[in-house]
């Protein structure tokens, strides 16, 4: 994001009476985080976990379609996304199935609604677009992966054949999207070639055991991607071709990062292959090291591990996820001390102390403090979504 495009938000920001509270409260937890972070008890991280559900469900509520949105104190509503809501409906089923969940019904029917939409606009080639839905875009690797963890979830709930064969038309369509170097070369986010690939192979491989006449070639497909990845990594295990933007790929954010571990440890997982879950197991440690030393992350990390630019709560729930999946596989004291401190951290900053509407009530912003360059002022949907899943992994 530009200078000027930046500045012109604070101006929009700032222009509603009500922003100013946000503001002020913001800047009171940058003065007294850890002191918020002490004093957080169980019952609000359960409060917290609620409120992320009901505000998932609000969000596919303001659309035109069964879609969920992303909310900009800046802009309202924006349209609905198909990526993300793909990736919503896991969390919203696994929300229902909690034994405390407050609106579990609620749930099922949203990521019903948002299962039979996507049906809907899946592309004739297999795939489904990137972007917003109003942008009208082209089928995309990276968000045709995500929505696949949707169709599974779906899937696994009622059975029904439509979700099965949405997801094997997809798959079909991004394995052809794969080069003799195991790079997703065509078609891909901003028609660039990245390693964050690795977070389409894992559902991949999660749909397998449905597909057993696919196995052997599936599987065939992403070890000759992961095999790839792994050739980006560096001596420290930092990833090149890491960024979802072309100017900053030299310091990627943490959100991709956190997707490029998280598929490599999980994908490893799924093929019993020891060098991509050390692929993963490297980076993953450096930033658990660096949280608990700090108590935040940096936005953004260089080669070197050098940390620039404003903390992402979207990667830190992220990186909880694989933290707390390290934690149950290895035993290693250090996953499960960092994912609870972040899952502590993360509701500090989504309980913004400020009279809030149903527009905000539950969200993890897009950055700390809300005015960070990532998503700045917004709620993107993604976040809350990795928030409701790694306070999940507490119950």
């Amino acid at each position: 994001m530009g200078a000027v495009r930046y500045l012109q938000n604070w101006r929009s920001f700032l222009g509603k009476y009500d922003h100013w509270r946000f503001l002020f409260a913001e800047l009171n937890k940058l003065m007294y985080l850890r002191s918020y972070t002490e004093d957080l008890d169980e019952s609000g991280k359960e409060q917290c976990l609620h409120h992320a559900a009901k505000w998932l469900i609000h969000s596919q509520e303001q659309g035109s379609t069964a879609g969920c949105g992303t909310y900009y104190f800046n802009g309202g509503w924006t349209s609905d996304y198909p990526e993300t809501t793909g990736y919503i409906i896991p969390s919203l089923l696994r929300y229902a199935a909690y034994d405390k969940a407050q609106w579990s019904e609620e749930a099922v029917n949203a990521a019903l609604k948002a299962g039979e939409w996507l049906l809907t606009i899946q592309h004739d080639d297999g795939g489904w677009p990137g972007g917003y839905v109003e942008q009208n875009r082209p089928s995309v690797v990276f968000n045709s992966g995500q929505i696949l963890r949707g169709m599974l979830a779906l899937y696994e709930f009622n059975g029904d054949p439509r979700w099965k064969d949405a997801s094997e038309r997809c798959i079909h369509w991004i394995w052809q999207q794969l080069d003799e170097h195991g790079r997703f070369a065509t078609n891909d986010y901003m028609g660039a070639i990245r390693v964050y690939g690795s977070y389409v192979v894992a559902p991949i491989l999660d749909w397998i055991p449905h597909f057993d006449g696919h196995k052997v070639a599936w599987e065939g497909l992403a070890q000759r991607h992961l095999n790839w990845v792994c050739t980006q990594q560096n001596e420290v295990g930092w990833f090149a071709n890491c960024d979802n933007t072309q100017h900053k790929n030299d310091k990627p954010i943490i959100h991709t990062i956190a997707y490029t571990i998280d598929g490599m440890w999980n994908a490893g997982l799924a093929l019993k292959n020891d060098d991509f879950k050390a692929a993963a197991l490297l980076p993953a440690r450096v930033l658990a090291t660096d949280f608990l030393t700090r108590g935040i992350l940096n936005g953004r990390y260089t080669a070197t591990w050098n940390g620039v630019e404003a903390f992402i709560p979207t990667g830190g729930a992220q990186l909880a996820i694989v933290w707390h999946s390290m934690y149950k596989v290895t035993g290693e004291a250090i996953w499960k001390e960092a994912f609870e401190k972040m899952n502590t951290l993360l509701c500090v900053i989504a309980r913004r102390g400020a009279r809030q509407s149903k527009d905000s009530l539950g969200a993890l912003q897009g950055s700390f403090p809300l005015w960070g360059r990532y998503e700045p002022f917004g709620l993107p949907n993604w976040a809350t979504k990795y928030f409701l899943d790694t306070l999940l992994n507490e119950r």
